[in-house]
């Protein structure tokens, strides 16, 4: 009997985990694409110098290419069943190589909504689409370029 029970709480959690990768996996897909920065905020004080600024989305890694030319590169991490939804960068190549933001994503049709923890800011993982003074961190409003 005890075997019974340990074999039945092992398949619920990995039907969880297989759950969690299901919907991981459906979100990585829908975001697929091209984005264009059409708003930033950091600390408060909107950013336009990375208004303009470029994300590609292709399985589980992305691309950024800045307005000034920077390019950043990695993969990303999504756990969409986290209210908001959880979404982490992580930096493979490029000047924050090794480094981590992690946010939050909320993505409505053609529209992508992101804020997040500067990478070694030492601050939680935002639970809104805002910033404040000294919050130390970014929100990002994209839209997906059609083909």
């Amino acid at each position: 009997m005890r075997f019974l029970l340990l074999g039945c709480a092992l398949a619920f959690v990995c039907s969880a985990v297989r759950g969690d990768d299901e919907a991981a996996n459906k979100d990585l897909k829908a975001l697929e694409g091209t984005w264009k920065v059409v708003a930033a905020e950091h600390d408060g004080d909107p950013l336009e110098r990375i208004v303009g600024g470029e994300m590609v989305i292709k399985e589980n890694n992305f691309h950024v290419k800045t307005k000034s030319g920077t390019e950043l590169k990695g993969d990303l991490v999504l756990n969409p069943t986290k209210k908001p939804k959880h979404i982490d960068y992580v930096h493979q190549d490029g000047p924050l190589k090794d480094k981590k933001w992690e946010g939050i994503y909320e993505l409505k049709g053609d529209t992508l909504k992101i804020c997040y923890a500067e990478a070694d800011s030492e601050k939680e993982r935002p639970t809104e689409f805002k910033t404040l003074k000294n919050s130390k961190l970014l929100y990002l409003e994209l839209q997906r370029e059609k083909k």
